[in-house]
Parts: C-alpha cells; structure tokens; sequence
C-alpha cells in the first residue's frame, strides 16, 4: 500500500513539474501578424510590398515560382526547408538554380535593410496565414 502512495506522489509530481514547464508553441516563433486571412501587421506588409517589387518578377505573384509560371525556386517550399539564416544568405550572395541563377542582393540597400520583413511575409504565405490574394495592411 505505501508503494502504491509513493507511486501515485512521484507521478503527481512529475506531471506537475512537466505542466509547469512552458513549451513554446508554433506560433511563438512567428513574425508576422495576419487577422481574417488578408490583413497583415505594418512591417509584413512592407515585407509584401518589397516581394512584388524585388522578388515577384522571378518567384511568380504569390512566392510560388516556377509552380506559378515564375522562373525562380517556389519560396513557400523553400521557407519551410531552409534555416532564416540560409534564406538571408541567398538573398545576399545569391545562388546557381536548376534552370538560371539567383541574383546577389547584397548591392541594394532597401532589399538587405528590409530582408526580415521580405521572410515574414513569406513564412505567412507559406504557413497558410494569407491565400493567394492581394492582402492589405491592417488599421
């Protein structure tokens, strides 16, 4: 019998002691902002912004490329395979793809100076927080 009430102790605090830990969760790590699937927070926006005047021409309307009639690599796909620290590197230094190579950013100073918020937008496309739509910043 006191084994039995040790048992059920030690388990109770164990779960206790788990419980208190935070866990961070997926939406901890985000940097963007997204309410009713087109609204995005101001620096998201801007991330839009940059993408269709410095990325879209290659990476198709949406981040798809190549998957969208783009020429470059779908960056939906890329986001969530690559470290932020490699998407910024090749944004930097660009890279050799399969059908042409990326251009070097490194030269253009709005492009490097706003490449997070570039990213933000990317990853809120690329985890289902804006459809393929025309988002809008949010008031």
């Amino acid at each position: 019998m006191k084994l039995n009430k040790k048992l059920i102790l030690l388990a109770s605090a164990a779960t206790l002691a788990f419980s208190a830990v935070s866990l961070p969760t997926y939406a901890d790590d985000k940097s963007y902002t997204v309410t009713d699937e087109k609204y995005l927070d101001a620096d998201t926006y801007k991330g839009f912004k940059l993408f269709r005047n410095w990325c879209a021409r290659c990476h198709a309307k949406y981040g798809m490329g190549n998957d969208d009639g783009g020429l470059g690599s779908n960056l939906l796909e890329s986001v969530k395979t690559i470290s932020k620290e490699e998407f910024f590197s090749t944004v930097e230094n660009g890279k050799a793809g399969q059908i042409g190579s990326m251009p070097a950013w490194k030269a253009n100073a709005k492009v490097m100076e706003d490449r997070e918020l570039i990213y933000s937008y990317l990853q809120a496309r690329s985890d289902g927080a804006i459809g393929n739509i025309k988002p809008k910043k949010a008031k």
